[in-house]
């Protein structure tokens, strides 16, 4: 492994991690009927959401697959709604659709708010000693405005790559500032700054699916192991007869797994996976090399059948001298 990207994934195990994602989809939706509006959209419940707090969703098609990842944010007065760059435009042109004929109004933010990440064990202690405030114990999604010196964020909760981490949402004209206090008061905290190479790492040994490698939109929130993402107690939304019907029945037909790789190349996404008896069972979606682990690893999904930890899969259509591969559970590496 590159000696720097190295000593990054040891910041985000070890230490802080501080990681520029102001590329990030983010829109505010805004007026009376926003929360309602935001709640007939998305597979998890937004409309009773108190100020301060967050939920994770969908943005589901007709047939109940994933079109976006998003996570939702009540701020009081808007709601806050973060997204992957990739489906940034195509959620924003959807929800504009809908509002000359409701009360409420959409703006695509990105740009003008910036978006720094402070992710690893230590991430709490950091932003505790810039702010003056406890945060160690905010449950998931958690949000709220928090003084840095002569900076003002919005910090939500959100853990990245496996362990305890923290979005700081700022006007992008303060977030050099801000990224730079973290990374000079951090040293203190082994921070250090982190690029998507280490991310990727310490997110796959999370287990935690990346929109577009892990989550496409053929792929089903339940069978990428999103549970968290989806409400089986809220009003309707598209798709939920689909993703309940799966959920009663008690399981998907195929369920997104971990790999754990015999030899030293990472499969490519795509790679198929055979069973002992040659009937393709599923695919991988992404892999690394593990530094925790000492092996490669992946993310792939795996048909309902094969999923019991340990079971042997052969990688490719099952030629002589073909990797093989074990289904695992996740995370692969606890945190």
């Amino acid at each position: 492994m590159n000696p720097t990207v190295h000593a990054e994934y040891e910041a985000l195990r070890r230490g802080v991690g501080v990681i520029d994602l102001s590329s990030v989809g983010k829109l505010e939706v805004r007026g009376k009927n926003a929360a309602q509006f935001i709640n007939g959209q998305v597979t998890n419940e937004v409309k009773a959401l108190p100020p301060g707090d967050g939920v994770f969703a969908v943005f589901p098609n007709v047939q109940g697959k994933v079109v976006a990842l998003c996570h939702v944010y009540n701020l009081g007065d808007r709601l806050l709604l973060e997204l992957d760059a990739s489906t940034r435009e195509k959620i924003f042109q959807s929800l504009s659709r809908f509002v000359p004929a409701g009360d409420f109004f959409v703006a695509d933010v990105t740009a003008g708010l910036a978006l720094v990440s402070a992710q690893g064990p230590r991430a709490s202690a950091l932003i505790e000693s810039l702010t003056g405030e406890p945060i160690a114990e905010a449950p998931p999604y958690k949000i709220g405005e928090r003084a840095f010196g002569s900076h003002r964020a919005l910090v939500a909760t959100r853990p990245r790559a496996g362990g305890p981490g923290f979005d700081l949402y700022v006007t992008a004209a303060e977030a050099a500032g801000l990224r730079g206090l973290l990374l000079d008061r951090g040293r203190d905290y082994d921070a250090r700054a982190v690029g998507e190479e280490a991310l990727e790492i310490a997110r796959i040994e999370a287990g935690i699916p990346r929109e577009g490698a892990d989550v496409r939109e053929q792929d089903n929130p339940l069978e990428a192991g999103l549970d968290e993402a989806v409400s089986y107690t809220k009003g309707c939304y598209l798709g939920q007869e689909i993703i309940a019907r799966i959920h009663w029945r008690g399981q998907p037909a195929r369920r997104l797994m971990g790999l754990l790789v015999d030899g030293p190349a990472a499969p490519a996404p795509g790679t198929e996976l055979y069973a002992a008896d040659g009937k393709k069972v599923g695919e991988v979606t992404s892999s690394t090399s593990s530094p925790a682990l000492g092996r490669v690893i992946a993310l792939g999904y795996v048909h309902r059948y094969y999923l019991k930890h340990g079971t042997e899969l052969t990688l490719g259509p099952g030629e002589p001298g073909a990797g093989r591969a074990q289904v695992a559970e996740l995370p692969l590496v606890k945190t």
